[in-house]
């Protein structure tokens, strides 16, 4: 019993209303990887995005490194590493361990490759191949996989709306007042937040819009027509009980989307982001980027072989994430109107006393200021 209620102790967010079933332990090792159950813990549950991994799963198995990223998977997770992965393993029937066999449906992704799919490999394969000890290298992940994935959300959404605008996430170190950084952060915040929604409606509108709907409305049998084109191009429709009007069937599928995205895909951005430490309120009411202490650690490691000069690492945030600290970076994605050199100049000053006072970055002699990976042995 003291064995089970310490293992138990180690489940993530053991303080949440979650069902139990829909609680995992640490990832001491593969024995502690679990599905999500159902509320008879019978069979999976594939209502919550994102919490059986199965969009990570996706993107992995697409990208030109898997078979690297597989291979690394599998040394980290290796049985022998943690001895609590052997108990957690003991306590577990013979006969479950491929209980989760069998082809999984409704997974879906709409690419087939994707550049940040391999983004994505490549920042894993990198904090894999660092000499972290044990468990410490899982949080690096799991920061990497939330930022990822809400990138891709809001890049995706960008693609239907103005895909022309790169994603971009203006980010304040905390100051003690009130910044033009800070206000600037918040109102990007807010744009990001909505583009999902938006997205979803400017999908539906194309559809709508479309000359194959617009020809349908006129044709014969205009409802089973419409009926087909929602199958096809929405996967909708096969549950309606609706009225046999095209325009009611319309309304009903964009009151379901909206009702649907709201309750779940809709929350990525605010939820994901404040649980890897891109999104807070420290400091003020409003919610906007200023990344922790922890996100930062990720950020560094997963870009810093050898010593860099903070500008260029700045430049690498944002070319590889679209994170603006610095008044180089900001005065290319902002308008003259918004941008303050000064303001940004502070926010990098700040960033650096920062990284400074975490060991990662030294100023030198000649006046640069550099960051530095500690666990990178060739750091000149």
């Amino acid at each position: 019993c003291e064995v089970v209620s310490l293992v138990r102790s180690t489940s993530l967010e053991v303080n949440s209303n979650k069902r139990w079933t829909s609680k995992f332990v640490f990832p001491y090792g593969r024995e502690c990887l679990y599905e999500d159950l159902d509320n008879h813990a019978g069979t999976n549950d594939r209502r919550f995005f994102g919490r059986t991994g199965e969009i990570l799963y996706l993107m992995f198995c697409r990208t030109q490194d898997k078979q690297e990223l597989a291979t690394a998977i599998s040394q980290r997770l290796t049985p022998s590493d943690s001895t609590w992965n052997a108990i957690v393993k003991a306590l577990q029937p013979p006969d479950d361990e491929q209980s989760s066999g069998g082809e999984r449906a409704n997974a879906f992704l709409p690419y087939a490759q994707h550049p940040l799919f391999d983004e994505l490999a490549r920042d894993w394969l990198t904090i894999l191949r660092l000499p972290i000890a044990g468990c410490d290298v899982f949080p690096h992940l799991v920061n990497l996989i939330g930022l990822h994935l809400l990138t891709y959300q809001l890049t995706i959404a960008r693609q239907l709306l103005n895909p022309s605008t790169p994603v971009r996430f203006i980010c304040e170190m905390v100051a003690p007042k009130k910044t033009l950084v800070r206000e600037i952060s918040c109102d990007e915040y807010q744009d990001n937040n909505l583009l999902p929604a938006q997205a979803v409606e400017a999908f539906i509108a194309k559809i709508e819009a479309s000359p194959e709907w617009q020809q349908a409305l006129v044709e014969h049998g205009a409802f089973e027509k419409c009926k087909r084109i929602l199958e096809q191009r929405a996967r909708w429709g096969d549950d309606y009980d609706g009225p046999n009007d095209p325009q009611k069937f319309m309304t009903a599928l964009r009151q379901a989307v909206i009702k649907r995205h709201r309750q779940h895909v809709a929350n990525i951005h605010r939820n994901y982001g404040r649980e890897i430490g891109l999104v807070s309120k420290r400091g003020t009411v409003k919610l906007r980027y200023a990344p922790t202490d922890s996100l930062l650690k990720t950020l560094l490691f997963a870009n810093v072989e050898k010593r860099l000069e903070l500008h260029q690492f700045l430049d690498i945030l944002h070319r590889r994430y679209g994170l603006v600290f610095g008044e180089r970076e900001a005065e290319q994605v902002l308008e003259k109107s918004s941008f303050d050199k000064k303001a940004f100049q502070a926010n990098a000053a700040r960033l650096e006393q920062r990284l400074g006072s975490l060991g990662l970055l030294k100023r030198l002699s000649d006046g640069c200021a550099y960051v530095i990976n500690p666990y990178q042995r060739d750091v000149s």
